[in-house]
């Protein structure tokens, strides 16, 4: 009973963190970068279980470094983001492939609210709370390169070092999903949350909370199925985000 109730506040946590930056990903077009990046996670994972360490330390780290090497990468060769991401997705995935079996590969692929111990639960809520407190901090420089980026100049707001920010923030936020939806299905999280609000909110507050909402409802129902079914919580997430934007789809602003 406390494994599943701190599994359900990590949850909770990291579905709202998911969908505060998931909204910054929408109002950015940068949505098929996380969905990319998260792949990353998979060599670092990988070696966690070989060696018999925290698979979620060993996918921040090789998250944290696929980070700075995009950012370095898009600044010194102005190559598009999704380019130098997709080198690294396709990379990461193969080698994470070779490293790790085939039964602990589908857990990595898909999730399992069984695998997550009390010590990564308890690292994913301190995270969440890492990527929220920053987002409180830096909300408006992020916010103005997002939506304003004449006005951040004016600003003197370094749009790079924001695009660095955002790029760490993701990988954070990706390291304490992998858990609950696996490395392919983070967009269930990160990126179809934030579709959904954006096809019904009228203003940007309201996305934001809607982002977040729709988040834990999606993680809500795959955690609380997948405790007493055998499906695993990724795939409820999946088709419960799905679910929820198909829904939003009649009520999409016009303008």
């Amino acid at each position: 009973m406390e494994h599943a109730l701190l599994t359900t506040t990590a949850g909770i946590f990291v579905a709202a963190a998911s969908g505060i930056i998931g909204s910054f990903l929408v109002l950015r077009k940068m949505t098929l970068i996380s969905d990319a990046l998260s792949h990353v996670a998979l060599p670092g994972i990988a070696l966690g279980i070989l060696f018999s360490f925290e698979p979620l330390l060993g996918g921040l780290g090789f998250l944290f470094v696929a980070a700075l090497l995009i950012w370095k990468i898009e600044e010194k060769t102005k190559l598009a983001i999704e380019s130098v991401t997709g080198v690294l997705f396709v990379s990461a995935l193969a080698i994470g492939t070779l490293l790790i079996e085939e039964h602990e590969l589908l857990e990595a692929f898909f999730g399992s609210v069984e695998s997550v111990t009390f010590a990564e639960a308890l690292l994913q809520i301190g995270l969440s709370l890492i990527i929220l407190g920053i987002m409180a901090k830096f909300w408006k420089p992020l916010l103005l390169t997002s939506i304003a980026p004449d006005l951040s100049a004016a600003e003197k707001i370094s749009r790079s070092r924001m695009e660095l920010l955002l790029l760490i923030l993701i990988a954070l936020t990706i390291t304490i999903g992998i858990s609950f939806v696996g490395v392919l299905l983070m967009s269930a999280l990160l990126i179809i949350p934030a579709a959904t609000a954006r096809n019904i909110a009228h203003n940007l507050t309201a996305f934001v909370v809607l982002s977040v909402t729709f988040a834990i409802i999606s993680l809500g129902s795959g955690i609380g199925i997948a405790t007493i079914t055998e499906i695993n919580p990724g795939i409820i997430t999946a088709l419960v985000s799905a679910g929820l934007f198909v829904i939003s789809l009649p009520f999409t602003k016009k303008s």
